[in-house]
């Protein structure tokens, strides 16, 4: 199903319209009721929109890499093969050193979330990649430092004591409105909306809305406009069908390997896996679309 540029421009008007109103109903839960997203509450819609619409939007991966390797013999074995052993070396580097494996994650988000923001920009730079990708991440720990830092705790296994940053949160806010302004002005109510949330919204629910009702679908959006990766008008309802499948039960039998094998907490557990997860797929997927975003490059330019 190839979305024509009509079409895209449309969907993406509806994405933004369904990021504005969760975010307004989020907003109206949070000042009537203050104590309604509680950490239950918040794990539950966590554990739910990110293995239903956050991890299947890497699956796109698969045409990428069609795209990219379906010339050499057994393209598809070797893909899977290198994938999994990049997201596997990664779990391990996770176990062995948790905090540099932490900040080798932030700062991958930071680029990879930066890459998609500019992908329609035409005069973007490296300035405005990085600001973009920054939001989701150095805004939480600015204005939710307490439980963002409780996050890294779970996810480290160890105490750090949160930072008092008054000061630099407001020069952060500044310095990204005048770079949005001099970049990107079309891009200010957007960020205006996101960044509201990240200062206002618990730290879980401003990245559920990010991540999944933002980035996945806008992913999803621009994948399905690509004529590299569809180019004949193809069903991709049953790929879509089989892969939701497999991470739902993917995410079940880990959750319950972890609960009966590990001594931690379902809600540590809860963090620990969508995390991590992330973590070990965001490289291997962030590698690939680095690839692809060169070739087609040195394709336009031939």
């Amino acid at each position: 199903m190839l979305l024509n540029q009509s079409q895209q421009e449309k969907f993406k008007k509806y994405q933004l319209i369904l990021l504005t109103n969760l975010s307004l109903i989020c907003w109206i839960f949070t000042v009537v009721v203050p104590n309604f997203f509680n950490l239950g509450i918040q794990l539950i819609l966590l554990l739910v929109t990110v293995t239903i619409i956050g991890i299947p939007h890497g699956y796109f991966d698969f045409l990428i890499a069609k795209k990219l390797f379906s010339k050499y013999s057994y393209w598809l074995q070797k893909f899977i093969t290198i994938y999994l052993s990049i997201s596997v070396a990664y779990l391990l580097i996770w176990v062995l050193s948790p905090a540099f494996a932490l900040i080798a994650f932030l700062l991958m988000a930071i680029y990879h979330f930066g890459q998609e923001e500019t992908e329609d920009i035409y005069d973007n730079s490296k300035l405005l990649l990085i600001t973009l990708g920054s939001v989701p991440v150095i805004a939480p720990i600015l204005f939710q430092t307490n439980e963002v830092f409780s996050l890294f705790n779970i996810l480290l296994n160890q105490q750090i004591a949160s930072p008092s940053l008054p000061a630099v949160k407001y020069f952060y806010i500044l310095l990204l409105a005048i770079i949005i302004l001099l970049r990107s002005k079309k891009l200010l109510p957007l960020y205006s909306l996101l960044i509201i949330n990240f200062i206002y919204l618990p730290p879980l629910i401003s990245f559920i809305l990010y991540f999944c009702f933002h980035h996945s679908l806008r992913h999803y959006l621009q994948s399905l406009s690509d004529s590299n990766l569809f180019p004949k008008l193809i069903s991709i309802k049953n790929i879509t069908i089989f892969f939701l499948i497999l991470t739902m039960l993917f995410t079940a039998g880990s959750i319950y390997l972890l609960l009966v094998y590990s001594s931690f907490s379902l809600e540590e557990i809860v963090i620990k896996y969508i995390f991590i997860s992330l973590a070990c797929l965001t490289l291997p997927h962030l590698l690939l679309n680095i690839i692809y975003e060169h070739k087609l490059g040195s394709e336009i330019q031939n």
